[in-house]
């Protein structure tokens, strides 16, 4: 009798590993994370489920009463159902920032500005439905881990945009920088609600673009004079020499960094060479 119910027990998990997968075909991101947290569940409970019932069986039933095969099986649907929400979700991001068109002189052109406030909005948006979606339903390691990883799929091609523009008017600057404060606050509230406390280094290590951006929003607000001194100071440290170069470039010519920023200008040169 107890070999039978093991047995059977063994069968009914083995058929939601088969079957669970082809169930959650929706495109709601709730219901593959809630999977992701039954099949945790279970793996715990393979690993002490049938131990209280030993002592009560034969040496011969109680070496047959035991589920641990079925823990790595278990283990490996929940990452391959987390791993496929990540990579849906950050698809649907990704693809919310592409109608921003590389914000392209946003400040200039009327229709370019229109497309990449109604991107940033949107962008904006769906950060705020990830919250109840992610932050709420996995448990906090796994929460702030996986909201990172979205964070960084939509502020690292954010970032990489706006250092390939090769020229940026004083009214672009405005219009980017107006982006970057809108949106910036949106995944820090995101990772303060995944980590269920205040920010805080962790969250920047798994965000390497975070701290990028924030210090190009300064930059793109600010005179040079201020970026030269933010740069002596190490303030703008998140940026590479080669992008900030780019970016000065980009914002003023070539003569006023000559003439206003000489030593800055020498020096990311040369450190861009590297």
């Amino acid at each position: 009798g107890a070999r039978l119910l093991v047995r059977r027990a063994r069968e009914l998990l083995e058929l939601f590993v088969a079957l669970a997968p082809t169930r959650v075909s929706s495109p709601v991101p709730h219901l593959s994370l809630l999977l992701h947290n039954d099949c945790r569940y279970l793996a715990h409970a393979c690993l002490t489920l049938p131990l209280p019932y030993h002592a009560r069986l034969d040496a011969a039933a109680a070496a047959d009463a035991t589920l641990v095969s079925l823990v790595e099986p278990l283990r490996a649907l929940a990452a391959a159902t987390l791993r496929a929400a990540l990579h849906a979700q950050s698809a649907a991001l990704l693809s919310t920032l592409r109608r921003a068109e590389g914000f392209v002189s946003v400040g200039e052109d009327e229709a370019a500005g229109a497309a990449a406030q109604r991107a940033t909005h949107q962008l904006v948006r769906e950060l705020a439905l990830l919250r109840p979606q992610w932050c709420e339903t996995l448990p906090r390691g796994v929460a702030l881990s996986s909201v990172s990883r979205l964070a960084e799929a939509v502020l690292r091609p954010l970032y990489e945009s706006l250092v390939a523009l090769r020229h940026i008017s004083e009214r672009d600057s405005r219009a980017l920088h107006k982006v970057l404060s809108f949106l910036l606050p949106a995944c820090e509230q995101l990772l303060s609600a995944a980590a269920r406390s205040p920010l805080d280094g962790r969250c920047e290590h798994l965000v390497p673009s975070l701290r990028r951006c924030r210090q190009l929003g300064r930059l793109l607000d600010a005179r040079l004079a201020e970026v030269v001194a933010w740069w002596g100071e190490g303030e703008l440290d998140a940026i590479s020499a080669r992008d900030l170069l780019v970016l000065l470039r980009a914002i003023w010519n070539e003569e006023a960094l000559l003439a206003n920023a000489r030593e800055m200008h020498r020096a990311l040169v040369a450190e861009a060479a590297l």
